[in-house]
């Protein structure tokens, strides 16, 4: 089953028509062939195993409807969670990322440090190893996500 870009867009869209209210599709993805992978989090509760099932029962009809009748997987997008919408970068100011670009800023393509300020078409990230400031355009990212120090 070969699975377009325009495909994973359309299923991401009947999913988040379905999701509950105060519930977030951080990501979708497909794993492992056609499974389909949903990061999703909420406000005011835990993403457990009873909640992902919920989602899971609340999305599967959608989906099924839409034409996917392949796996579905829910999860946690977890304490490094990805970022994929500027909104994301707009939340996590002041907090530690990494971040890989396609095309090469400043002679290269992975960066980790602090969001500093973010605008309409990019962030500003302050790099770990220097302090130094790199401006970084949404349209650039190819991967994003939080950095949690685990020894702190």
């Amino acid at each position: 089953m070969v699975v377009t870009a325009t495909r994973l867009d359309r299923l991401s869209e009947v999913v988040e028509q379905v999701l509950p209210e105060g519930t977030e599709l951080v990501e979708a993805r497909f794993s492992r062939g056609p499974l389909l992978t949903l990061l999703v989090d909420r406000e005011g509760g835990p993403v457990d195993h009873e909640f992902c099932a919920y989602i899971i029962s609340v999305v599967a009809p959608a989906l099924e409807e839409e034409g996917y009748g392949g796996m579905i997987e829910v999860s946690s997008p977890g304490i490094e969670r990805p970022l994929t919408r500027p909104s994301h970068f707009r939340r996590f100011v002041g907090r530690q990322v990494r971040v890989r670009v396609g095309e090469p800023v400043g002679g290269r393509r992975n960066f980790t440090g602090v969001i500093e300020r973010v605008a309409d078409t990019g962030f500003v990230l302050r790099l770990s190893e220097n302090g130094e400031e790199v401006e970084l355009p949404f349209g650039s990212v190819t991967r994003a996500h939080l950095k949690e120090d685990l020894d702190k």
